[in-house]
């Protein structure tokens, strides 16, 4: 469903993907750990096309994302085989990036309509469905303004959702929210993961979120993969060096107050 093949990102002077070699099967649900700075969300804004790399190549479903084969040869992708490539992925990020002047039904509905070109009955109850999937039936006709974090984070998940996706995409969805919201979205995550046939790539701090719900864990350090493995492999026998030496800082067992 994802292939990476020796993918490059820079800016400037940094480079945040270093040769980034990664496939991904279809249904396999994945979790990307590892230190701030890694290429962690990098590999997810490549994914949904809103980075552009500077070298390798990148498939969506088999799928290219850049180029597209024309009369025989490699051209650049135009605006159609984009748009084609995002129709299979969608992401949900931080900052929830909902349209604040709308209201939670219409944020849902939207996209389905304009870019689906569902009809507004099928869309309207194909919306209502998902507001009660993740638990906010009675937030339809409420403002992003008069929801907590964690709600505006499950209504972003239902508008991704909205759109079928093939892969789901997740940075750091909990980062942003108050500690007692962040179970809330947690939970929504996990009935997907449990759920559904989606791929789903998950950039998450939440290591005990990851051990739980993941079928493989990446530790990505510098721009590179360091550690690809099994959920148990990863958290209780990690192979490298720098996985044992994350994993100790950010599992680190809190000290008794004096």
């Amino acid at each position: 469903m994802i292939r990476m093949r020796d993918v490059r990102k820079s800016f400037g002077d940094l480079a945040v993907l270093r040769g980034l070699d990664l496939e991904i099967p279809p249904s396999q649900k994945v979790a990307l750990i590892g230190p701030s700075g890694s290429g962690k969300s990098t590999v997810l804004r490549a994914l949904m096309t809103l980075e552009k790399i500077d070298s390798g190549t990148i498939e969506i479903d088999g799928d290219p994302i850049w180029t597209l084969v024309k009369n025989g040869r490699e051209v650049p992708a135009n605006a159609a085989h984009l748009r084609k490539i995002r129709s299979k992925v969608d992401m949900v990020f931080q900052q929830f990036n909902l349209f604040p002047h709308m209201t939670v039904l219409r944020n849902v509905t939207e996209a389905p309509i304009h870019v689906l070109r569902l009809p507004r009955e099928e869309a309207v109850k194909n919306a209502m469905a998902l507001l009660e999937q993740v638990g906010l039936p009675d937030k339809a006709e409420a403002y992003p303004a008069q929801l907590s974090g964690g709600q505006k984070q499950r209504v972003a998940i239902a508008r991704a959702l909205a759109m079928r996706p093939k892969i789901m995409l997740f940075d750091e969805v909990t980062s942003a929210l108050d500690p007692e919201r962040v179970g809330e979205v947690l939970a929504v995550i996990r009935r997907l993961a449990l759920e559904t046939e989606m791929t789903l790539l998950i950039v998450t701090h939440e290591m005990g979120f990851a051990r739980e719900i993941a079928d493989r864990v990446i530790f990505m350090d510098e721009g590179r993969i360091v550690e690809d493995d099994l959920p148990e492999k990863i958290f209780s026998e990690p192979k490298h060096e720098r996985t044992r030496e994350f994993l100790k800082r950010v599992l680190r067992p809190l000290e008794p107050p004096r």
